[in-house]
């Protein structure tokens, strides 16, 4: 089955409205024709593998809600925010709690007839790690608000009423599907597959043009990032499921995961919980100098200061930058250290970034016209641990190397993850970075 290609992902930085439309629309058509694809199987479907599939979309259901909810959170008040609380009213039942989405969704599964497990216990664990990363986007400051509409509102409006759409199109015509259509709850779809969330998707998209036109600079950029994170996220999220729904007899299941309760700050503090914060200390030639690179140039927020040393909060980490004069004898305790076929500076250190923010720092400093001393490139390909790279020097000649692994989940391993893919495009990432 194809998922969405990195190539595909769009790449003008300055993209207006219009063009951002064109786009969207393109890659829309690309999605029907591929859920048209994918579903075909449902036709056919045991009714075993039927709910093997259905099963999994209860878990979107549960979240959207709340997703929606912390995006109304981050929105100004305005046409915008009023029009998503009423989508959110509708995904609750309009006040009436047995006509919540979610709940109209589990009476339909329990209609099917169909033994299973307690649903609660059956959710891909893949895909709720899709869900909670869409939520931390959500919630993290350094996505705004018109790349969480892109992201949940046409990602959660738009995108999921396809899927569902082309789903129902094969689903009724299974046979046993046929054989029960006057036992099933069928109101979940009636909501979903016809006039309702049609006209939902239409008034979101009028809202889109006239209210993110007018956010700051970089909005419709942002919405267009946050619509082909959903895009992508859609795709795999869909994939998983029918990966796991057209496995064959003697293959294990995937592994499940529970639903995470929402976490909007810090876990730990008063109540004993243990803090994981990178801390260093490194002495600069100039502390002013230095101040303007890790502020100015790497986007560091600088915290408490003395006449001699400056705090700064490095990516949430602690970073406290000391003046300190150069030798007298002018020597360098630096040496160059042998890494799988490159050599690098030590001492030096760093961040590990996800690709977004990496790509983003890769930008900045091209921006500010500061020079790398080792560019943007792939480091360890085919190999577990995987990753991008780039290294700079402060102006005092300290080294700094930043990195976004394809799978964070190999930083410390000696073999592959068994999670190891690649959705986004390590390569592309790393060309665009590298360009000049």
């Amino acid at each position: 089955m194809k998922t969405v290609s990195p190539s595909q992902r769009f790449s003008d930085s300055n993209v207006d409205i219009d063009q951002f439309w064109k786009l969207a629309d393109d890659l829309q058509h690309k999605t029907v024709d591929h859920a048209k694809d994918m579903f075909s199987f449902v036709e056919t479907a045991s009714p075993e593998r039927l709910f093997t599939l259905l099963v999994q979309y209860r878990y979107f259901t549960v979240y959207y809600i709340t997703d929606i909810a912390l995006l109304i959170a981050r929105l100004k008040p305005g046409r915008m925010r009023s029009f998503l609380a009423d989508i959110l009213l509708d995904e609750l039942g309009g006040g009436d709690h047995a006509q919540a989405h979610p709940e109209l969704y589990d009476e339909f599964l329990g209609s099917l007839g169909i033994a299973h497990p307690p649903l609660d216990k059956l959710a891909l664990a893949s895909n709720i790690k899709l869900l909670e990363d869409a939520r931390s986007n959500l919630i993290d400051p350094a996505y705004n608000s018109a790349y969480g509409i892109g992201l949940r509102g046409m990602g959660g409006e738009c995108v999921c009423q396809i899927y569902l759409a082309r789903l129902y199109e094969h689903l009724v015509l299974n046979p046993y599907i046929r054989a029960n259509k006057d036992k099933i709850a069928w109101k979940f779809w009636e909501l979903h597959v016809g006039e309702h969330d049609i006209a939902h998707r239409e008034n979101l998209r009028k809202l889109i043009s006239d209210e993110v036109t007018s956010m700051d600079s970089g909005s419709v950029e942002a919405l267009q990032e946050g619509f082909f994170d959903s895009m992508t996220a859609w795709s795999a999220f869909w994939k998983n499921i029918q990966d796991e729904a057209t496995k064959l007899n003697d293959q294990d299941a995937g592994e499940r995961a529970a639903i995470a309760e929402v976490v909007l700050g810090p876990t730990a503090g008063k109540d004993g919980g243990a803090i994981h914060q990178f801390h260093l200390a490194i002495g600069v030639h100039d502390l002013q100098e230095a101040r303007q690179f890790y502020c100015d140039v790497l986007g560091a927020k600088q915290g408490r200061s003395t006449k001699n040393l400056i705090d700064l909060d490095f990516y949430g980490h602690h970073l406290v930058i000391h003046q300190t004069p150069t030798a007298a004898d002018g020597s360098d305790s630096s040496f160059g250290s042998a890494f799988y076929g490159e050599t690098v500076k030590v001492p030096h250190f760093g961040m590990n970034l996800n690709w977004q923010d990496w790509s983003a720092l890769s930008e900045r400093i091209k921006a500010k016209d500061y020079a790398f001393i080792d560019p943007p490139h792939v480091r360890m390909r085919d190999m577990p641990g995987e990753h991008a790279t780039m290294f700079l020097n402060d102006p005092s000649g300290n080294s700094l190397e930043f990195k976004a692994f394809r799978n964070h989940d190999e930083v410390f391993s000696v073999i592959f993850s068994n999670s190891t893919k690649d959705i986004f495009g390590l390569d592309a990432i790393v060309e665009k970075a590298a360009a000049a």
